[in-house]
């Protein structure tokens, strides 16, 4: 359940939505790098004691939109034209658009140095970023999709556990969720970042197949499996604002 509310503090406006949660313990403040912040409630937590934790917090929600307002790029949207870079395991690459005669359907792949879309050569040119960006989310599905069912595989095997059903979707607010009945969705736009992060993403939520909550039992099961995985998971929240398609 979601909720919108809003406090003033010295002359300005700091809105934010409350996201309720029954499995949440512990309510947390959360800035994103598109200037949204987010207050995540445990269920039944009063509207006046969330506006009383966001007032004690305002002076670091403010330093920290201030913060992504100053860093964040403009023009964060990828637009699908000739030579945008686009990341693809951490490393950027130029797209390139090729219309052919021969092509009947749009088809993206990396090719050496660049990402590589060709196109029908009859498409009108204001129809082109259409049919890219089609043809650049299908490859990094297929991509996400590959590496994760490898991923789930291997994991599965190590945590004694079978492989459970996974989608890949494309989702603007999670890298990564385990639904109650045990079906992962990932993020396929982690596969713009660095494979450690996916694996990260991949491990976690299948440790939620054991353990459906943050518990020190379940960070116990990630660590065991991935070692390290602290330095992933900062990474991923330091640097996941750039992984947008």
């Amino acid at each position: 359940m979601r909720k919108n509310d809003s406090i003033r503090v010295c002359g300005r406006t700091i809105d934010y939505e409350i996201v309720y949660s029954k499995r949440r313990k512990k309510a947390a403040i959360v800035v994103r790098p598109d200037l949204k912040v987010e207050f995540r409630a445990p269920h039944g937590l009063s509207r006046g004691a969330i506006r009383d934790m966001v007032q004690k917090k305002a002076g670091w929600v403010q330093e920290k939109l201030d913060w992504f307002e100053a860093n964040r790029l403009p023009g964060q949207e990828k637009r699908y034209t000739d030579g945008e870079k686009y990341l693809y395991l951490g490393r950027e690459y130029p797209l390139k658009i090729l219309p052919e005669a021969g092509v009947k359907k749009p088809l993206a792949s990396l090719n050496g140095t660049e990402l590589t879309v060709l196109i029908p050569e009859a498409v009108p040119e204001e129809l082109r970023p259409v049919l890219v960006k089609k043809a650049v989310w299908s490859f990094y599905r297929e991509c996400t999709e590959y590496d994760v069912d490898r991923l789930l595989k291997a994991y599965s095997e190590k945590l004694k556990v079978d492989p459970p059903a996974f989608k890949v979707k494309h989702q603007k607010r999670r890298w990564g969720s385990c639904s109650a009945d045990n079906v992962l969705r990932i993020n396929f736009q982690l596969m713009m970042a660095p494979s450690e992060q996916l694996e990260y993403v991949v491990v976690h939520e299948l440790c939620h197949v054991k353990e459906k909550n943050h518990s020190a039992r379940f960070w116990k099961l990630v660590g065991g499996l991935m070692p390290g995985y602290e330095a992933q998971r900062k990474s991923l929240k330091k640097d996941g604002w750039k992984y947008v398609l």
